[in-house]
């Protein structure tokens, strides 16, 4: 462990202690300059090699352009950064990937510097990018959760579809799980799980949609059979969606009296019908043709009394997934959840549910500090009452400032400048005319703020 000189004794009780300890520990002073950094950091940062004892955050580690580093926001701001993941580069240009609590270090009353807990995510993020892993299993409707009323109707209507061998209109928002529904109609007809086809229309246009749909071996071939679900048809230029329009007519002519046809469309419409045919999104003739059999997917705040359940539900899935054993999501949590709107639907939450599982060591009850950072901003801390955080906490502070203008400036200066070389490839030419100066301007600033060193690949020479 890196440690300043002091007292013999303390130090190595200090070293040894921080040395077990299974998170990573980085110290910093107010200047952002290194005072503490233990084993674990080094392994987490591959940094085994380097000396960083007085050595400037700035000047050993990259972040990318549109990212802070959370231990210099701590300084700017004196509030603490909790459960944030952030991916940088260390001075061998190798990419780390830790998940961050950052704490202010204050000593009678004043800042003077700021700790970061670092925990290792590469074996969960191995899981999440490892192709081996994502199975997507279609979903039957025995893995539908929760019991209020509308889905209870939505699950009604799509078991009574299945049984016909009508075309099926589902309506509703984005991320409410209209796919999922299609899935388990499917598997309701007893079909075969590698028949289902899907494609989405938000996606795939032009004229590669025209041949996912009409081309040999697509939905209108001739070739065709299973389920094919069709979503998002407002998004599908007009003129497919009348050809559509007449290719389907033709199928309900030939399937009328065919007990059991090959074929089987499934569409949906993410907006109001209605809306969308007046905005000129959807096709009117279309709409009428396909609307036989139409079910409703409600959205999340639609039914948030379902919101428990369907925690648990995702809770189960993602413990198997990352192999972790969390039991439950906090009454405090759920009390948002229910607060919350979910523009994004079940989608949404799933998401949130899978973030926030991903951010957890040891712990077995998934809480407020657990959530993504972006949606903890939304609410207040249910355990402090702090007020949801805004912009300018991360600038400006009422009392005396964590350090003199001339200080913060230069820091200021040296951070913007190194990010617009990262930005800009450290092209010296393109990034003097992105700060609007010289290129010998530029120059002399690199080197009044030790980044002359620095070559494109990041690496001091």
């Amino acid at each position: 462990m890196t440690l300043p000189t002091g007292n013999k004794v303390n130090i190595q009780i200090v070293a040894q202690l921080l040395d077990r300890i299974q998170e990573g520990i980085h110290v910093v002073d107010i200047n952002g300059h290194t005072l503490f950094y233990n084993e674990k950091m080094r392994n987490l940062e591959a940094t085994e090699d380097m000396d960083l004892l007085d050595k400037r955050l700035l000047d050993v580690f990259r972040f990318h352009p549109d990212e802070n580093s959370t231990l210099l926001q701590v300084l700017a701001t004196k509030q603490p950064i909790i459960n944030v993941k952030q991916t940088y580069f260390n001075a061998n240009g190798i990419e780390i990937t830790t998940l961050n609590d950052s704490y202010p270090i204050i000593v009678e009353g004043e800042i003077v510097g700021a700790v970061e807990i670092a925990r290792d995510v590469s074996t969960k993020e191995q899981i999440m990018k490892s192709p081996g892993k994502t199975v997507h299993a279609l979903s039957s409707f025995d893995h539908w959760t929760g019991t209020s009323p509308l889905i209870r109707d939505m699950i009604f209507e799509g078991k009574k579809a299945s049984k016909t061998n009508s075309m099926i209109l589902l309506i509703g928002e984005p991320g409410c799980g209209k796919e999922r529904l299609a899935q388990s109609i499917h598997l309701e007809r007893r079909l075969s799980s590698d028949t289902f086809h899907a494609i989405d229309c938000r996606s795939i246009q032009g004229e590669r949609l025209h041949e996912e749909i009409f081309a040999g071996g697509g939905f209108l071939s001739g070739e065709a059979n299973g389920t094919w679900f069709l979503d998002h048809l407002e998004y599908m230029d007009i003129p497919i969606q009348k050809r559509l329009t007449k290719e389907l007519m033709e199928w309900k002519k030939k399937h009328r009296n065919v007990p059991h046809p090959l074929l089987y469309p499934i569409l949906t419409v993410s907006k109001d019908p209605i809306d969308a045919i007046q905005s000129g999104r959807l096709d009117k003739e279309l709409y009428y043709m396909m609307s036989d059999v139409t079910i409703f997917v409600p959205s999340l705040r639609q039914r948030k009394k379902d919101i428990p359940a369907i925690c648990h539900y995702f809770i189960n899935n993602f413990n198997e997934r990352f192999q972790t054993k969390i039991e439950e999501v906090s009454h405090e949590v759920i009390s948002l959840f229910t607060q919350y709107e979910w523009p994004g639907n079940v989608r949404e939450l799933e998401h949130v549910i899978e973030a926030s599982m991903f951010s957890m060591g040891h712990e077995n009850i998934l809480t407020f500090t657990h959530l993504p950072h972006y949606f903890r901003l939304k609410f207040s801390d249910p355990m402090s009452g702090a007020p949801p955080l805004d912009g300018s906490a991360f600038m400006v502070r009422k009392g005396k400032a964590s350090q003199t203008l001339d200080a913060f400036l230069k820091e200021a200066e040296s951070y913007y400048i190194q990010k617009s070389l990262q930005y800009h490839d450290y092209n010296i030419t393109k990034t003097a005319d992105a700060l609007g100066m010289s290129r010998q301007n530029l120059q002399y600033r690199l080197k009044k703020n030790n980044l002359s060193k620095i070559k494109r690949s990041g690496t001091p020479i």
